[in-house]
C-alpha cells in the first residue's frame, strides 16, 4: 500500500488496469430508432414554432374616434375583436363605418361615431335627442322633422338658413327650430294674417313692425306664447297733441272726451281754465288741444273825490259881498279793477263803479243879495248907484280900430261910450268912472281874459289913454 494512497480507498490490482478487447458499442444498435425520433421531433419543433409565430404576429390598423384617429397594433380576427381589444363598448346609437364581423386586414381603418346628447327645441319643446350624425340637416332628417325657408333655425346660438344646413362645418350641441305660425290680427277692425316665426305675442308684432302702445287694449298678454289657434285683436287709443303751460304733450288715449284725455294725461283745470275745444268736445284721432290757464287779478284803487263849491244867496249881504260859510273837504272813493289773463297776457280790464267810501264836503260861499242904493259925486252932481265893480280900465279911439267908429249897437264911437262884457254889464247899462265921467254901455270887444274890464271910448280928437284898475259905478235902478 503506498504511502500516498488513502487508506480507506481499496487498492486496484494490475490486472484492472488493463485495456479491454475490442468490442462493438451496444447503442448503435438503436440508431434508426433514435433518428426517428429526431425527425418526429424536428417536425414538432417546425410545427410549434410557426404556432407560436402565427400566435405573436399583429396587424397594424387605424382608428378613428370622435374625429381623432390613432394607430393600433391587434391580432384581432373581426371588428369586433378589434373594439373588445382597445377596450371600446359601442351603443347601437353609436355609428361604425364597417359592420362588426368584418375581418381584420392590414391597413384596415375603422371610424367610430359615439352618438352625443343634442339639445333639440322645436317649437319650444324641448328634448334630449341622442345621435351619432353631426349634419344638421341629417339630424333633423333622423328625428323626422321638416323645415322650410320661412322658419327660424339656431345652431349653437347661431341663426342659419335652409341651405346651410347640409354644409355647416363643425359639430352642433344645441339646434332651436321654430316653424312659421300664422297669427290672426283684429287691429283696430282692420284684420289681417300675419305669418311669424316669433316665440310670443309681442315678438310676432315687433316683426311686422305694428307697435303697441301704452294705452292700446289688447285681448291677450305680449308674453303670450304664439300657437295655430291665437286669435288677437288690439282696441287702438286716440293719438292727442295736448298743448299746455308752454309745454306740448304728444299722448294716447281710450277716452272719449277732451277731459277724457287731460285726465289721461294728468293735467288739471283750475278755476277759470277752459280748452280749445271744450272740454265735453268729443275726440277724434290726431286731435289738437290747447289748455288756455286764466288768472285774474283785481285791483283796488282809491282816489280822492273833489268837493265843490257853492254858492248860496244870502239877503244879509249887500250885492256883490260874499262870506265862506263852510271850508270844502276831498271825499273818497274806491275802485275795483278786474284784470284777465290768459296764459300769462292780458286779454281784458274791467273797471266797476266807484264806491264812496267818504262823501265830499261842499265848500259853501254866501253872497249877498241886498240891493243898497246910495250916491257918487259925479261932474253932473250926485247921482244914485247900486253897486261898485272894480275893473280894469283900458281907452280906445277909432284911429287905433284902423278908423272904424261904429259900435256893437251902431252908434258912432266918441267920448261917453264905453265897451265891456256884456255878462257883467248889459248894453245901455249907465256907470261913472272917476277920472272918465258918465258913460253908457253901447259896445264890446273880443274876450279877454276875465269879465272885469271896461274900454272906455274917445273920439280920435279927445283921445286919453287909460290902464289901470278903478271902480266903476253902476248907475240907476238895480234890475
Amino acid at each position: 500500500m503506498s504511502p500516498d494512497t488513502p487508506p480507506h480507498l481499496p487498492a486496484v490490482s494490475a490486472a484492472a488496469t488493463q485495456p479491454l478487447p475490442s468490442a462493438r458499442p451496444a447503442w448503435r444498435a438503436y440508431l434508426p430508432f433514435i433518428s426517428l425520433c429526431l425527425v418526429i421531433s424536428l417536425v414538432i419543433l417546425v410545427v410549434i414554432a410557426a404556432l407560436v409565430a402565427n400566435l405573436i404576429r399583429t396587424i397594424p390598423v387605424t382608428v378613428v374616434l370622435d374625429g381623432e384617429a390613432f394607430q393600433h397594433q391587434t391580432r384581432a380576427a373581426t371588428v369586433a375583436d378589434l373594439l373588445r381589444d382597445i377596450n371600446l363598448t359601442v351603443d347601437t346609437r353609436d355609428l361604425v363605418s364597417l359592420p362588426l364581423n368584418t375581418p381584420i386586414e392590414d391597413g384596415l381603418v375603422l371610424q367610430i361615431t359615439r352618438a352625443r346628447g343634442l339639445t333639440l327645441t322645436v317649437d319650444g319643446q324641448t328634448r334630449v335627442l341622442w345621435t351619432a350624425l353631426t349634419n344638421p340637416a341629417d339630424i333633423l332628417a333622423s328625428a323626422g322633422i321638416e323645415v322650410s325657408e320661412s322658419d327660424v333655425i339656431q345652431l349653437d346660438g347661431t341663426a342659419a338658413a335652409l341651405e346651410d344646413l347640409a354644409h355647416w362645418p363643425v359639430p352642433i350641441m344645441r339646434m332651436n327650430v321654430r316653424h312659421a305660425m300664422i297669427l290672426r290680427l283684429d287691429d283696430n277692425g282692420e284684420q289681417r294674417l300675419i305669418q311669424t316665426t316669433g316665440e310670443t305675442v309681442g315678438d310676432a308684432l315687433f316683426e311686422v313692425g305694428i307697435p303697441i302702445y301704452l294705452a292700446d287694449e289688447i285681448s291677450t298678454d305680449l308674453n303670450t306664447p304664439i300657437n295655430p289657434n291665437l286669435n288677437v285683436s288690439i282696441r287702438r287709443a286716440k293719438s292727442v297733441t295736448i298743448t299746455a303751460d308752454s309745454l306740448t304733450i304728444e299722448t294716447r288715449t281710450q277716452g272719449e272726451t277732451v277731459a277724457d284725455a287731460l285726465a289721461d294725461a294728468g293735467i288739471a283745470l283750475m278755476g277759470l281754465d277752459y280748452t280749445i275745444p271744450a272740454e265735453d268736445e268729443p275726440l277724434r284721432d290726431n286731435s289738437q288741444v290747447r289748455v288756455v290757464r286764466v288768472k285774474e287779478e283785481v285791483i283796488t284803487e282809491t282816489q280822492s273825490v273833489d268837493y265843490e263849491t257853492v254858492q248860496q244867496a244870502d239877503s244879509t249881504l249887500e250885492i256883490d259881498q260874499s262870506l265862506v260859510r263852510q271850508e270844502g273837504q276831498p271825499g273818497l272813493s274806491q275802485t275795483i279793477t278786474r284784470i284777465r289773463y290768459e296764459d300769462g297776457v292780458e286779454v281784458s280790464r274791467a273797471a266797476g263803479e266807484a264806491t264812496i267810501l267818504r262823501p265830499p264836503v261842499n265848500r259853501v260861499i254866501a253872497y249877498g243879495t241886498n240891493v243898497v242904493i246910495r250916491s257918487v259925486d259925479t261932474p253932473d252932481g250926485a247921482r244914485a248907484y247900486w253897486r261898485v265893480l272894480r275893473l280894469y280900465a283900458t281907452s280906445y279911439h277909432p284911429a287905433a280900430l284902423g278908423g272904424d267908429s261904429t259900435t256893437a249897437t251902431g252908434q258912432t264911437l266918441r267920448y261917453g261910450i264905453v265897451a265891456a262884457d256884456t255878462s257883467v254889464l248889459p248894453f245901455g247899462t249907465e256907470v261913472y268912472v272917476p277920472g272918465y265921467g258918465i258913460g253908457v254901455v253901447q259896445d264890446t270887444a273880443p274876450p279877454r281874459r276875465g269879465g272885469m274890464w271896461i274900454d272906455l271910448g274917445y273920439s280920435d280928437a279927445d283921445y286919453q289913454q287909460w290902464s289901470r284898475n278903478v271902480d266903476v259905478y253902476v248907475l240907476g235902478e238895480a234890475p
